[in-house]
């Protein structure tokens, strides 16, 4: 299996912090405080969102199931949500506007994330909060419903399982923590130790056959962890199943579970590397060198075009590279995608 260069776009003036994709949309949020709305299919520049929104960096960014919803942190410390316009010009241009602000948070917002139905959204902060807002059906009215405070430390990501209502968070304090719902407020479920440094990212297995989250941290490590039984506090047993085969150099900061059951990760090292379980064991099934250059990646994901399953990343340089893997193709060279780069920013 190789992972080969598609498509490199220069989208941002500086550091590409998030990516969300849906229905064919992706987009993006950066230093330079703009968002950028991408066609998948033809790699178009659909909308950049106004930069005067946020008066700091877009932190993260994320798509409402079923819906053309777009929700960004900030670390202005507030989150802004977007829509498409219903009515389009007649020259059919692609527009979306400023729905509504939301504040809370005492700090930088880390990381948004939308539950699978759409109806939650949770954010995280410096300020060592998780809170769960609740969204009316136009997404035009958000009420904080719980506000969580367990971690010691920074909040670093947020990420909801895609079919249940249950909640992930990882931090400063080197923990993953699981939260769901008791008698209609939001209380842990189970902490997570494991990682000896930094957990950065995590991201629930997509099938509903098992309860699995994998997590990347600081340490350079990828973990799997599976969860056991609730016992009769309804607290849930986890356990570390599995650190994934040693690849990284220095700081992963972003992993992502595909629906085939991939697990791909990224990081400070600007390697990408592409994990597989056969028999029940992992193994590493593709890596690549320099991926955004010398720059560091903060993010990557499984993304869908056109029915193809691909990964994409944003890096340091404010770079959006898409990527193909498959097992009959020989490794490219780094040049090959600074052509592919040259190439793009000449559009």
């Amino acid at each position: 299996m190789s992972i080969q260069p598609v498509k490199s776009l220069k989208l941002h003036k500086d550091k590409v912090w998030s990516i969300d994709c849906s229905k064919g949309l992706l987009a993006s949020g950066s230093t330079d405080r703009s968002i950028k709305i991408m066609d998948l299919s033809k790699y178009e520049l659909l909308d950049e969102l106004d930069d005067t929104v946020h008066k700091k960096a877009i932190r993260s960014v994320a798509w409402r199931p079923h819906s053309s919803l777009l929700a960004a942190g900030s670390f202005d410390s507030t989150i802004s949500i977007w829509t498409r316009e219903e009515e389009e010009d007649l020259d059919n241009s692609w527009e979306m506007e400023l729905l509504a602000i939301i504040e809370g948070h005492e700090s930088e917002v880390k990381s948004v994330a939308w539950s699978h139905d759409g109806c939650y959204l949770a954010s995280c902060s410096r300020d060592k909060s998780v809170w769960i807002w609740e969204s009316d059906e136009m997404g035009e009215e958000y009420e904080c419903i719980s506000v969580l405070q367990e971690h010691s430390q920074d909040v670093k990501h947020v990420v909801w399982h895609p079919h249940l209502p249950i909640l992930a968070s990882s931090s400063y304090d080197d923990t993953i923590r699981i939260w769901r719902e008791y008698d209609d407020d939001w209380e842990s479920a189970a902490v997570l130790n494991g990682h000896e440094g930094t957990v950065w990212c995590s991201d629930f297995e997509k099938t509903e056959e098992r309860l699995r989250i994998c997590s990347c941290s600081d340490d350079t490590t990828v973990k799997v962890w599976r969860h056991i039984r609730d016992d009769e506090d309804d607290q849930q047993e986890w356990v570390c199943e599995a650190t994934l085969p040693s690849v990284h150099q220095r700081a992963v900061y972003s992993v992502s579970w595909s629906k085939d059951g991939l697990i791909a990760s990224t990081g400070s090292d600007g390697q990408i590397v592409i994990y597989q379980e056969v028999n029940g064991q992992w193994e590493v099934a593709a890596k690549r060198d320099l991926c955004h250059g010398v720059y560091e990646v903060n993010v990557i994901k499984w993304i869908e075009v056109e029915d193809k399953i691909m990964l994409a990343t944003g890096g340091d340089d404010g770079f959006i590279n898409v990527w193909d893997w498959s097992s009959d193709q020989t490794n490219t060279t780094s040049s090959n995608m600074n052509s592919i780069q040259e190439s793009a920013i000449s559009k």
